[in-house]
């Protein structure tokens, strides 16, 4: 018994946090990075740079300089985390994206950082399909098909 909890706290201890996890956040960092500053460019951001550090704490590089994310407003804040979900699944697929599911992308944004993001959404060509689900109509301008799905008497139904 003693022999087989030694080799549990071994195993644990080697896909832990500090074990094959920390390996795999350190390989996967700098292509996470790559493909985040790539959604940055196309985002039109005021930021040029993204690091993330060995707890993939972000910080951001700017006009003003570098700035943690404590530093930028709600709005920057939202975009960035996109970009950086982005970036995320971009270095998941290998470079290979080809849809991507969107699940109310423009919460807690300002109107004009929403309307920045819609306009995004819309133009951006590194994302060859985007399903987007939302209660904002402003992103039916950004939409070539769209499926809505209302709730009557408790029965959803989808409306063409």
């Amino acid at each position: 018994m003693e022999s087989y909890i030694s080799m549990l706290k071994n195993i644990r201890e080697l896909y832990g946090k500090n074990g094959v996890q920390k390996d795999l956040r350190n390989i996967s960092r700098p292509l996470i990075q790559k493909y985040t500053k790539e959604f940055f460019n196309e985002f039109n951001f005021n930021y040029s740079d993204l690091t993330l550090d060995d707890e993939y704490n972000v910080t951001v590089y700017g006009p003003e300089g570098e700035s943690s994310m404590s530093m930028v407003s709600g709005g920057e804040k939202i975009a960035i985390a996109l970009a950086l979900r982005l970036g995320i699944t971009q270095a998941i697929s290998k470079g290979d994206l080809d849809t991507i599911l969107l699940d109310e992308p423009t919460i807690h944004l300002d109107s004009s950082r929403r309307h920045e993001l819609i306009n995004l959404l819309k133009d951006m060509s590194l994302l060859p399909q985007m399903i987007i689900v939302t209660h904002e109509s402003q992103l039916e301008n950004a939409a070539d098909n769209i499926i809505k799905v209302e709730k009557e008497n408790g029965i959803s139904k989808v409306m063409m």
